[in-house]
């Protein structure tokens, strides 16, 4: 696979999900993996420096922190995009429309530039981690995702969603992020999820999807967790050649897989 940057630098601005805020963001090109900096601090997207996975994907360093990374990670994986300084005025990525579509189309906007080859981390054996009833796990063979959710709301329900990495942007990226109405009025009232509401989330409440347009897709929210994962595991800096299966996971698993691949896997190598 080519290491890639974007073309041309671009800004994007919003509101942050969980504090309500105006975030900026600017995105150039440059090379050295991806790069947030804020403060004068640059904070390199990589596992070393994921502090928090309870709620979202928060990358740190130095106690300067940036949460909810893992859409913009999801676009940049869609496109290839493994080298790109991402300036933040901020504590969290801009919402958006829940999705990663938006970032993912001023990122087209942009171009890209390749800078050279970069080799897949393969898998070689099977890896799988775990809590309670939920895992995720990786298998020797070409990249596919097969993902599973069960949620007791029945407008969520059980979904299933097999993806091979094709068409990132129809069938993946215009997935947003879901929440149940209960969870929504308990984080605002720890201070959270104060930039959310239906015009960046899907919102459920037993068998009724609150959001007046309904769902993008019937199964959006199996989608959405596949971007998601997407985006964390981008957090390898490079391709996975590797079968994952999940079921339930979520941010702290899809983490923990990626770290298992990066200390089993031969980068490059034959299985």
């Amino acid at each position: 696979m080519e290491r890639k940057t974007i073309g041309k630098a671009i800004r994007i601005k919003g509101v942050g999900l969980h504090r309500g805020r105006e975030v900026e963001l600017r995105l150039a090109p440059a090379e050295g993996g991806i790069v947030f900096i804020k403060d004068g601090i640059t904070i390199p997207a990589t596992l070393e420096h994921v502090v928090d996975t309870r709620l979202n994907t928060m990358l740190g360093k130095n106690g300067i922190t940036i949460s909810t990374v893992e859409h913009l990670m999801s676009a940049l994986a869609g496109l290839g995009i493994t080298d790109c300084a991402i300036t933040v005025t901020g504590d969290e990525m801009p919402a958006m429309d829940g999705s990663s579509l938006p970032f993912l189309e001023q990122l087209r906007l942009s171009g890209s530039e390749i800078l050279g080859e970069v080799a897949p981390f393969t898998v070689t054996e099977t890896l799988r981690v775990s809590a309670s009833d939920a895992w995720i796990e990786a298998s020797p063979g070409p990249f596919a995702i097969v993902y599973s959710i069960d949620f007791p709301d029945a407008a969520i329900g059980r979904q299933s969603l097999e993806f091979d990495g094709a068409d990132y942007a129809g069938l993946i990226a215009p997935a947003r992020t879901f929440g149940r109405l209960s969870d929504v009025e308990m984080m605002r009232s720890m201070g959270l999820a104060l930039g959310g509401g239906l015009h960046n989330a899907v919102v459920v409440d037993g068998d009724t999807v609150l959001n007046p347009e309904g769902l993008r897709f019937a199964d959006e929210f199996i989608r959405h967790k596949v971007l998601d994962c997407l985006g964390d595991l981008w957090l390898l800096g490079r391709p996975v050649t590797a079968g994952i299966r999940a079921y339930k996971a979520n941010h702290g698993l899809h983490v923990a897989l990626a770290r298992r691949i990066r200390e089993q896997a031969n980068p490059g190598g034959a299985p």
